[in-house]
């Protein structure tokens, strides 16, 4: 293993600074997917709201019909 030598003559071991370095990047590449996971969710819950929307046409209530989604044709 690599170490690194101190002005006082002590040598310090690698692993020591290495693992937490290699945790924490560990956490961070978790978060960055949990992040791109919930975006990806999200995405798809738009979509299907969409598509829902999309296909069951004019919402009326009391005799006023309301069009989410009109098409331009």
């Amino acid at each position: 293993m690599a170490h690194i030598h101190g002005t006082h003559g002590a040598d310090f071991p690698l692993r020591r600074f290495l693992y937490p370095f290699a945790i924490a990047g560990a956490v961070v590449a978790g978060g960055w997917g949990l992040a791109a996971a919930l975006a990806w969710l999200l995405d798809y819950a738009a979509h299907t709201a969409v598509f829902i929307a999309h296909t069951a046409g004019p919402i009326g209530v009391g005799g006023i019909a309301l069009k989410l989604f009109s098409s331009k044709r």
